[in-house]
């Protein structure tokens, strides 16, 4: 339930200007906390220490070559669909 919270306080923060700049003013996690729970939100420590985490691991699948590995490739598919696949020669 807080990860949803966390994911509506950052929804708020990019609409409303005025929160934007009271989080822009926090000096650490503590301070955002404590204003996400002034405006509602049932935010805690751990939600930003999951957020961090997912977002590395999301970063390095973007640069890694392994995830090029969990990608088909368009023509080999295309090539796999049109010709059928033929029995080895004896």
């Amino acid at each position: 339930m807080s990860r949803e919270a966390l994911r509506d306080f950052l929804r708020a923060v990019e609409h409303h200007q005025g929160l934007r700049r009271d989080v822009a003013q926090c000096r650490d996690d503590d301070q955002l906390l404590a204003l996400a729970r002034c405006h509602g939100f049932n935010v805690i420590q751990q939600d930003l220490y999951d957020d961090a985490r997912e977002s590395a691991i999301t970063r390095w699948f973007k640069t890694s070559r392994i995830q090029r590995s969990f990608q088909s490739n368009p023509s080999q598919s295309r090539l796999s669909k049109s010709t059928p696949p033929q029995s080895p020669k004896t």
